[in-house]
């Protein structure tokens, strides 16, 4: 219990010194220019607003977790500063209560934006950020913790500003003892835990700094080197004593489309940091409870005097390296009160090499889990973004680099998926058929021309990159061999509005071609790709309507052509004439009208039909009261012989789709047929089971296709 009160004790001093050297840059760049006299302002609203974001945690569902002020809601606050008060004039209120007054209602309305994202669920969007992407960013909030890390030791950060004071004075002791520090740092990391190395690191180098430097001679030991200044002459001022008017008002409606953008950037950040903390921290955060203490906190901290925060990576990461927990962060908030109230003398004693190596420690483990660990894990090119967002970031800001790494990360993303397998199948009629049960005759006439009718079916979702290579795949077919084209996009996932130019193109090239083209679409889509409703053109909602109608205009123009189908016949076609003759005395017509039943479902039957013209479809009824077709049965086909041979009640009603003509046969007849013409019968036998066996395939492979 000890060491654990021990390790959070010294965490929430490292996170509280940390934290005040933030505030103060952070101070400072907002308070630049004609506000730089009031950076003791600044530096006081930093360290509010760092007080309370270190106790965070406290009140979130991980403890180690810290918010406070973040670089990117800082940068476009000094941004919005230094717009408003090279602007504004000199109003009433003065150049002070203008950029305080800004600040304020700025930090209200982005914390409102928060609570309103929450309110309708639109933090869970960041789910769909790509990995290479959160990477990068954790690889950029190392690099920026490295470079914060040699600004604090030398004023050397990895920008050309610090090359040049580097190059101007490349003698820096402080700068090489912090990176013999990291070494020995890394070194007791190895040897034992984080909780004990790092408050024995701090301590041991804090005693070893102030002998060394405060007994040695002061030319080679300059203390402002060494050490931090004291931060004197802050002030606090609460929100109720800004002075308003009417001048200011019009300032703040004409900033409102710069506070829309804070709120955006600083939404963006928060859902970023805690995507990235997830990664880092192996487990998930709820992201709309973020969101909503992030929003009630803001008011706090407006409240109080302070500005807009956000969650920040950096400090969270060293919390929870540090071995911090709930108690860090009162002693965080409590190191940021003390010196707003007077005590930043004491960071006098503080060495700029303990607080600066340690946060160089850090980002290099970071660098290296997020930059050179992942590039094993991930695809070169993935991890090209995740260098290319590093370097965005480093030019440009985080936020540059986000927006980088997500188009970079869209582009590779269209780029491979449309590389992906997309045809799900690549057949002809004459290898799929439709649930349209026929007589031999047109079996025969489908298997002999169904290779004419080419068929693709595809899946996935069909965007331009896609809709592309199906265009390439229409093209690659044979023009004098396949006359007709089914496109089958009931497996597709969506068709994207980028995909219909392509698909038009092949519409046109078969209508210019006078040659059919059905396809399996959605309404919505089948009236958009209908080409001016050329006849020539077929929509449908289902496969089988489409495989169907692909048939009957194979079947039509086989007609057409001379090569028609010949007529049905009930015995096969390699049944004599005289058996027919025979056979055809044992039946009796059946006529119906569209809509009559031949049978009903469960109803008990001895008969079987043979469908001399026009067509049925079997039908069986569902749980909710409709009719669900399971096929359709055409000239030449036969039906219900099941009932003849078995005796069971019907499984499926029967209902002719058109005036049909039939015979019928029932089993009192084949029992006289079996006695008095038992070859004819043996015949019948044969049909039957040809017939049965040529369903059970035909049901098969499109069990097997729909699987596929």
């Amino acid at each position: 219990m000890a060491t654990r009160a021990l390790a959070q004790l010294s965490s929430g001093l490292i996170l509280g010194l940390s934290s005040v050297i933030y505030a103060v840059s952070y101070a400072a760049l907002m308070f630049s220019g004609p506000l730089a006299r009031y950076v003791g302002y600044g530096i006081a609203i930093c360290l509010v607003t760092a007080a309370i974001g270190a106790m965070y945690g406290r009140f979130s569902e991980e403890p180690t977790l810290v918010s406070g002020p973040e670089a990117n809601t800082t940068s476009v606050l000094a941004g919005i500063l230094a717009a408003a008060v090279a602007t504004g004039g000199a109003h009433a209120s003065g150049t002070l209560n203008q950029a305080l007054t800004i600040l304020l209602f700025a930090s209200v309305f982005t914390s409102a934006c928060f609570l309103l994202i929450e309110r309708f669920h639109l933090a869970r969007l960041v789910r769909f950020i790509p990995f290479q992407v959160t990477a990068g960013f954790l690889a950029s909030t190392g690099w920026l913790m490295l470079s914060g890390a040699l600004n604090i030791i030398a004023g050397t950060p990895l920008t050309l500003q610090g090359l040049r004071a580097f190059i101007e004075q490349p003698w820096r002791p402080e700068l090489a003892a912090s990176i013999g520090l990291v070494a020995i740092l890394a070194l007791m990391h190895q040897f034992t835990s984080a909780a004990l190395a790092i408050p024995a690191f701090v301590v041991g180098v804090t005693i070893a700094v102030n002998i060394a430097v405060r007994t040695c001679d002061a030319a080679l030991c300059d203390p402002s080197i060494w050490f931090f200044a004291a931060f004197d002459q802050l002030h606090w001022v609460p929100p109720w004593d800004l002075q308003f008017d009417m001048a200011l008002l019009y300032t703040l409606v004409e900033l409102l489309p710069s506070f829309l953008a804070l709120a955006f950037i600083s939404t963006l950040t928060i859902l970023l940091s805690m995507n990235s903390l997830e990664l880092s921290y192996g487990r998930d955060f709820r992201l709309e409870s973020a969101l909503r203490l992030h929003g009630s906190s803001n008011f706090l901290t407006t409240l109080l005097g302070g500005y807009v925060g956000a969650i920040s990576i950096a400090r969270s990461n060293l919390c929870r390296n540090t071995g911090g927990g709930p108690f860090s962060g009162f002693v965080s908030a409590a190191v940021c009160v003390g010196v707003l109230l007077g005590l930043g003398s004491l960071l006098a004693w503080v060495p700029r090499a303990a607080l600066g190596a340690l946060l160089m420690f850090m980002g290099l483990t970071m660098l290296r889990q997020w930059l050179w660990d992942v590039r094993t894990s991930m695809r070169r090119s993935e991890w090209v973004q995740v260098v290319g967002i590093l370097v965005c970031v480093v030019a440009f800001g985080y936020v540059v680099g986000f927006l980088a790494g997500l188009l970079a990360a869209c582009i590779f993303f269209v780029v491979n998926y449309s590389r992906m397998p997309f045809i799900a199948l690549d057949t002809t009629i004459a290898s799929v058929r439709s649930t349209v049960i026929r007589g031999a005759a047109e079996q025969a006439r489908l298997a002999e021309l169904g290779e004419h009718c080419r068929v693709g079916r595809f899946k996935g979702f069909v965007f331009f990159g896609v809709a592309s290579a199906i265009y390439d795949w229409y093209r690659a077919g044979d023009p004098q061999k396949h006359t007709m084209v089914l496109l089958d996009f009931s497996q597709a996932r969506g068709i994207d509005p980028s995909a219909l130019a392509v698909l038009e193109k092949i519409v046109r090239n078969q209508t210019a071609l006078e040659r059919h083209l059905v396809l399996v679409v959605e309404p919505a889509l089948a009236r958009k790709l209908a080409g001016g409703d050329s006849p020539l053109v077929h929509s449908f909602e289902d496969f089988d309507q489409a495989a169907e109608c692909a048939e009957e205009l194979i079947l039509a123009q086989a007609h057409a052509t001379g090569t028609g189908v010949m007529p049905s016949v009930l015995l096969g076609a390699d049944a004599p004439a005289n058996a027919t003759e025979v056979f055809r005395r044992y039946l009796e017509p059946v006529e119906l009208k569209a809509g009559d039943y031949l049978f009903r479902e469960g109803q008990h039957s001895d008969e079987m039909y043979f469908v001399e013209d026009g067509s049925l479809e079997v039908v069986k009824a569902t749980l909710d009261g409709r009719s669900l077709r399971l096929c359709k049965v055409r000239s030449g086909a036969i039906l219900g012989e099941m009932a003849l041979y078995t005796g069971q009640p019907r499984s499926a009603s029967a209902v002719a789709v058109e005036p049909s003509t039939l015979s019928r046969l029932t089993r009192e007849a084949r029992e006289r047929l079996q006695a008095e013409h038992p070859a004819v019968a043996g015949l019948l036998d044969k049909q039957v089971v040809m017939g049965l066996a040529s369903n059970l395939s035909r049901t098969n492979t499109l069990l097997r296709l729909q699987v596929g």
